[in-house]
């Protein structure tokens, strides 16, 4: 069974066909080469993760039906019966791994998605990813004065860079922050203060903050959760490229996963992103659909949107844990690419040598 394969029937949906215009070589690329079925230790950590998570998620999203008008008794039988669908279908791939081929997180994350949709939980954290969107707003200001004011470009990308590691802690599909985050909001100034001192446990931040202060002409930016991670991380950065003088193109999910924005998200908030921040109108910023749907991201398939959008540009940013780290590591771009994000999951840190909440800085020159 490849990655894309599930156990779950799928809803008929138009799929992305194209691998992204951008990558080095699409006949060799591997979006995740963590293979759970011949690591047992690391299938030993997510089977049990994702069967402990689902109820979490289904948690989420019969709260969200509730508030809608559907009866609790209703919404919890839903939430059951997935969760009941979902312990045997993860219990049979424990049972018995080799029965199911090459199977990543990329796979998992594929079996749980299909599992909630179609058990009707569409997007079970919409309102904790609003309620972290209305937290978050009004500081967006506060942090674009803060780079302003920043008159060396070296310092600005420092800040801006720091920026995305301290916004990327808001992630509900990793065990350090999935708990704590689920009634609190994340302090974005405090994390921002906390964050470990380089060398960061991936650093090639020298070579990625000489090419920022030469400037590039068009940033491709794949972008992961809502609220700070958003908000006052990724949107930052996009902004502070584009003011000098890059076109961008903000890549978002077309279907929901997890507390991700959507690329519907985004344009949803987007009119209210402008109020508070108006010099983003002025600003060349295009927002468009990977066509993907998971909280990785596989570069094999993705909308013609996209490629058509990402055409000739010069930089690739893939930011967060999932798209940047669990997949994509090693990814090999035609252009520049950067992956950024904070590490909150042990086994995802311990595999690369390092401790929850570190964070990664991975960069490299575009190959012809």
């Amino acid at each position: 069974m490849s990655d894309s394969a599930s156990p779950v029937v799928r809803a008929p949906e138009a799929k992305p066909t194209e691998p992204f215009c951008l990558l080095a070589d699409p006949d060799s690329y591997v979006a995740c080469d963590w293979d759970l079925t011949v690591d047992h230790a690391g299938r030993a950590h997510w089977v049990p993760f994702f069967r402990e998570h689902i109820r979490t998620i289904t948690g989420a999203g019969v709260a969200a039906a509730v508030a809608r008008g559907e009866a609790i008794e209703s919404a919890r039988d839903r939430a059951q019966a997935c969760c009941d669908e979902f312990d045997r279908v993860f219990l049979a791939y424990e049972a018995n791994p080799a029965a199911h081929g090459r199977v990543t997180i990329l796979t998992l994350d594929d079996w749980r998605d299909n599992l909630l949709r179609k058990h009707g939980f569409i997007d079970a954290f919409i309102d904790l990813k609003n309620r972290e969107n209305e937290k978050m707003l009004p500081l967006l200001p506060k942090v674009c004065r803060s780079i302003d004011a920043l008159t060396d470009p070296l310092d600005a990308a420092h800040a801006v860079i720091r920026g995305v590691f301290a916004g990327n802690i808001f992630d509900m599909g990793a065990k350090a922050t999935a708990a704590l985050f689920m009634g609190n909001s994340p302090d974005f100034f405090q994390t921002l203060d906390a964050l470990p001192k380089r060398p960061w446990l991936i650093d090639q931040y020298d070579d990625f903050s000489a090419q920022l202060a030469r400037g590039y002409s068009h940033c491709v930016f794949f972008i992961d959760n809502a609220g700070s991670d958003f908000l006052l991380g990724a949107l930052p950065v996009m902004r502070w490229l584009a003011m000098r003088g890059a076109k961008i193109t903000l890549a978002a999910n077309e279907h929901p996963t997890l507390n991700d924005m959507t690329v519907h998200d985004v344009r949803a908030w987007w009119d209210r992103i402008l109020d508070v921040e108006p010099s983003l109108a002025r600003l060349p910023i295009q927002l468009v659909s990977t066509g993907t749907a998971e909280p990785l991201i596989d570069l094999s398939l993705v909308s013609a949107e996209l490629n058509r959008a990402s055409a000739g540009a010069d930089l690739v940013v893939i930011e967060g844990m999932g798209r940047g780290v669990e997949s994509n590591l090693n990814a090999r771009f035609r252009c520049d690419a950067a992956n950024l994000a904070m590490l909150k999951d042990e086994a995802v840190a311990a595999r690369h040598g390092g401790k929850v909440f570190d964070v990664v800085c991975r960069f490299r020159k575009g190959e012809s």
